[in-house]
């Protein structure tokens, strides 16, 4: 009778995984991007015989057939597919532990996300947060956008992110990462210091119409917040001038244009005080952002992403912060696991 008990194959599936090494990991990425086993062979300077040989030795290990190979060359499987997605992780897991090693003296490196949004105040302030902590660990910053952050995040080439969360991004939070709630932020109309607008005590949303403006692409999250209260009155939404990701990029086009733009309160606020726009006065038309913490389970609880994250917790309770960069904030950050 063959015995099949849970530690009886975790000690197959670790016998399994011993025959691998680190070109393996990297052969099945190889097959992808060239679409051909010579192509790949060829990267790692192997016969054909010994890239077969090696493409052997990982579907025996993960007992599966992850790759098909015809006429015109040579595809992943699905199940290729899932293992390649694995082995980037592992990979990329591997990268990160080799760099925090290499520093002198070693401290942990955090791979961080974030929109550009959180550049202008909320990073400057946490950096000073975590600077101030005797574990401080040395951050490696990639900006992009929400939905490319999520795709880094889960490929294991960021350890965490910060960053804004809508129901239509949701889907892009696995249940192999954790979500802690941040703080909510308000949107405000900005314009050029000469602007009409600007010297308006009180704009009516159907005015809003008349004006050009420089707004997000669809599919991003300002965009349809911005959309949100003229569907709500039943009236069509202003078709936007331009169309921009980068709101540093459009209220330095709206400085100098009789544009209008839809940004995070605190970088209209900062533009402002350099004397380059001005503030919009108008009702609150327009649902706050909620800016999250997102990490993997993987990496949640390794030493600099706990920094990190404590960091964030001193930045929630720091008044100045919750003055001038956010509205009505949480009472503070609480994790969750997306799909427990």
């Amino acid at each position: 009778m063959t015995d099949n008990t849970p530690g009886t194959r975790q000690a197959r599936l670790a016998a399994r995984l011993d025959r691998l090494r680190i070109r393996h990991l990297r052969f099945l990425e190889m097959i992808e991007a060239h679409g051909s086993l010579s192509g790949a062979a060829a990267q790692f300077a192997l016969s054909q015989p010994a890239a077969t040989k090696m493409l052997q030795e990982l579907e025996l290990v993960f007992g599966a057939k992850l790759v098909a190979r015809t006429t015109r060359g040579a595809t992943l499987t699905p199940a290729g597919q899932l293992a390649l997605g694995r082995l980037r992780v592992a990979l990329n897991a591997l990268t990160a532990a080799m760099e925090a090693i290499n520093t002198a003296p070693p401290v942990p490196v955090v791979r961080l996300g974030i929109l550009p949004l959180v550049g202008v105040v909320a990073l400057p302030m946490l950096l000073a947060k975590l600077t101030a902590r005797p574990d401080c660990p040395h951050l490696v910053i990639q900006e992009s956008t929400v939905g490319g952050l999520l795709g880094l995040l889960d490929r294991g080439e960021l350890d965490c992110v910060i960053g804004r969360v809508g129901s239509s991004l949701e889907a892009g939070i696995s249940r192999e990462m954790r979500v802690t709630p941040l703080w909510e932020e308000r949107l405000s109309i900005a314009c050029a210091l000469d602007h009409p607008v600007a010297r308006k005590r009180k704009i009516e949303l159907s005015d809003l119409r008349e004006y050009d403006w420089v707004i997000t692409p669809r599919g991003a999250h300002t965009r349809t917040l911005f959309e949100m209260p003229f569907l709500d009155a039943g009236v069509v939404p202003p078709q936007p001038k331009i169309e921009s990701f980068s709101f540093h990029t459009n209220l330095c086009m709206v400085a100098s244009s009789d544009l209008l733009t839809l940004a995070p309160e605190s970088a209209v606020r900062h533009y402002a005080r350099l004397g380059m726009v001005r503030q919009v006065r108008h009702d609150a038309w327009f649902a706050p952002g909620r800016t999250v913490f997102v990490t993997r389970d993987d990496t949640a609880d390794s030493p600099g992403v706990v920094a990190v994250c404590q960091g964030l917790a001193d930045l929630m309770q720091d008044a100045k912060f919750r003055e001038g960069a956010t509205a009505d904030l949480p009472a503070g950050p609480s994790s969750r696991n997306r799909g427990r």
